[in-house]
């Protein structure tokens, strides 16, 4: 049985929709090849809907430390592109981005 979201998109064995900010599997910030792994965007209690709405990037893991343990500002601005990408792929309005997300980003 196939497992969708609620807009009808496909969700792999580990309950992840397709990327809808990357569809390469580089790293997103620095475009390197080397041993990308998924990050979600929105993670902590909303980590499964960012899987869920394909709200997820690769990132090498040079990278995906400097998401987590710099000054914060990469994280932020990851929140904003995934925030304007969820808001025009699913035709949200800010209003439907914080009743799902709980804030808003931009």
């Amino acid at each position: 049985m196939r497992v969708v979201n609620e807009y009808g998109e496909p969700l792999d064995s580990n309950g992840y929709a397709p990327s809808i900010l990357q569809h390469e599997n580089h790293c997103f910030i620095c475009y390197r090849n080397m041993y990308a792994q998924r990050h979600e965007i929105f993670h902590g209690s909303n980590r499964q809907k960012s899987k869920e709405y394909g709200l997820w990037i690769n990132v090498c893991p040079v990278c995906h430390n400097s998401i987590h343990f710099t000054d914060g500002e990469l994280d932020q601005r990851l929140k904003e592109r995934g925030q304007d990408a969820a808001m025009a792929y699913y035709g949200w309005s800010t209003k439907d981005f914080i009743a799902r997300f709980g804030r808003n980003y931009l």
